[in-house]
C-alpha cells in the first residue's frame, strides 16, 4: 500500500476515533432497559421457537379469530450500539454512518413479528411463540420509505424499532416500523405480509382483524386501507422505437452493476427459506455501487420507493444482484436506480427474477450527469416507474 493510500485509510477512520475518544458508553451495568424492550436476539429465539412449531402444527378449529386492538400488536426492539461494538461495527459504513441496508434488514425482521403478535394465542404473554393457526407471514411489499434523516442516527448510541399493525385485511396485513433515537423519531417503514398457511405454501389464512378504538387510529387505518388497496398505475405500452444515443447521454445498460454469490446458511429465515430483509440489504448494496460508480461523488440513498418479492429463494441457491441507473434528475440532485434479484435454475440453466426493487440516490453536490436511454421493455418500464415516482414526490 503506497503512503498516500495509507494516509487516506487512517483519514477514513479518524472521524469514528475521534467521536470515539469523546463518547462515554454505557456500560451493560448501568443501563436499565424497559422490561418489554426485547434485543434483536430474544426476538429472533421467540421468532425461531414460533417457526419450528410451524412443522407438526395443526389448525385448531376451536380456536376463532378475532378483532383486536392495535396496541396488542405493539412490540419495541433494541439495537443496543451503545454497549455492543460488535453491533455497532455490523450497523455502521466507513463514513461513520448507520448502515441503510442493515437497518431495512432489521426492520424486516420486527415487521413480521407485530403480525405475529396480533395473531398470538394468549394476549397476558408478551411473546408468540404460540399463535392461533400454523400461520406464516411472508414479505408481500415494501411501502415507499424516505431513508434520508436516517443519516442522523448515532453509531453510538441504542436504536429502537417500534412496530405495530396498521392494517389488516382477509388474508393480508401491513406492519409499520418506527424507528427512534433518543426518543426522536428518525424513519418509518411499511411493509405488507400475506398470511400463509406454514404447512401448505399455496393456501392462504385468514388473520386477526384490527379494531381502531380512537379517532387518530381510525383515520391511519382508512388512510393504509386506501393505500394498500389502491391499483398501482401501468405504463401504455406500444411499439417502441430504439432511441439513439446522442451527447449528454448514456445508454442505461451500459451502467450496469452485477454481483453474483450464494444463498448461506446465515442467510436463512425462521421458515428455512432466504430471508427477505438479506435480499433487500444486498439489492441496495448492489445499488450504491452502481451509483457511486455513474456519480462519482459523495452521495447517499434518499429513499426506497419500490419492492417486488416474487418467489421464496432456497438456501444455496446462487443469486445474481443486478442494478442500473434507470433516471437522472439534475436539478434535484437526484438519480433513481433499478436492482433485481435473480436465482439460478439449474433445470433450465438460466436466471429467474424472483426480486426487484427501486431506489433513490442524492448527492451532496450539483450534479450534471449523462441521462441515461432504455433500449429494452424492461429499462423503459423501469424508467416509467422512476419517473413517476419523482413527479409525485
Amino acid at each position: 500500500m503506497s503512503a498516500n493510500a495509507s494516509a487516506r485509510a487512517l483519514q477514513s477512520k479518524g472521524s469514528l476515533l475521534s467521536n470515539l475518544k469523546n463518547f462515554r458508553p454505557k456500560f451493560p451495568g448501568q443501563q436499565v432497559r424497559h422490561p418489554e424492550l426485547r434485543t434483536m436476539d430474544q426476538l429472533y429465539d421467540c421468532f425461531y421457537k414460533y417457526a419450528r412449531q410451524l412443522i407438526s402444527a395443526e389448525s385448531n378449529p376451536n380456536i376463532s379469530l378475532e378483532t383486536r386492538k392495535m396496541i396488542e400488536s405493539e412490540l419495541k426492539v433494541v439495537i443496543p450500539l451503545a454497549t455492543d461494538f460488535k453491533a455497532r461495527l455490523n450497523m455502521t459504513d466507513s463514513n461513520g454512518h448507520i448502515r441503510m441496508g442493515r437497518l431495512l434488514e432489521a426492520i424486516d425482521i420486527v415487521a413480521p413479528c407485530a403480525c405475529y403478535m396480533l395473531n398470538r394465542e394468549d394476549l397476558s404473554l408478551k411473546t408468540f411463540e404460540t399463535g392461533t393457526l400454523p400461520r406464516m407471514f411472508v414479505t408481500a411489499r415494501f411501502h415507499q420509505t424516505n431513508l434520508s434523516h436516517g443519516y442522523g442516527l448515532s453509531p453510538y448510541r441504542d436504536i429502537v424499532l417500534r412496530g405495530k399493525v396498521t392494517w389488516t385485511s382477509d388474508n393480508k396485513a401491513e406492519a409499520t416500523v418506527n424507528v427512534i433515537q433518543n426518543k426522536s423519531e428518525f424513519l418509518t417503514a411499511r411493509l405488507v405480509f400475506s398470511s400463509l398457511d406454514g404447512t401448505n405454501t399455496s393456501k392462504k389464512l385468514p388473520t386477526n382483524q384490527l379494531l381502531p378504538s380512537t379517532p387518530i387510529e381510525k383515520f391511519l387505518n382508512q388512510q393504509r386501507h386506501d393505500a394498500n388497496t389502491s391499483r398501482p398505475t401501468t405504463p401504455e405500452l406500444g411499439a417502441i422505437e430504439l432511441p439513439i444515443v446522442q451527447d449528454g447521454q448514456q445508454a442505461m445498460t451500459s451502467t450496469t452493476v452485477e454481483t453474483t454469490t450464494i444463498a448461506q446458511p446465515e442467510h436463512e429465515n425462521p421458515y428455512g427459506s432466504v430471508f427477505g430483509g438479506f435480499l433487500v440489504r444486498k439489492g441496495l448494496e448492489t445499488a450504491e455501487l452502481c451509483a457511486k460508480m455513474f456519480a462519482k461523488t459523495p452521495l447517499r440513498v434518499a429513499s426506497i420507493d419500490d419492492a417486488e418479492f416474487l418467489k421464496v429463494v432456497e438456501i444455496g441457491s446462487i443469486l445474481k444482484f443486478s442494478s442500473f441507473i434507470c433516471n437522472v434528475e439534475n436539478k434535484e440532485q437526484k438519480f433513481q436506480i433499478s436492482s433485481q434479484v435473480e436465482v439460478f435454475n439449474t433445470d433450465t440453466n438460466t436466471f429467474e427474477l424472483c426480486d426487484r426493487f427501486l431506489f433513490t440516490f442524492e448527492t451532496k453536490e450539483e450534479i450534471n450527469l449523462p441521462q441515461v436511454v432504455p433500449h429494452n421493455m424492461q429499462e423503459f418500464v423501469a424508467q416509467w416507474k422512476a419517473k413517476n415516482i419523482a413527479r409525485t414526490n
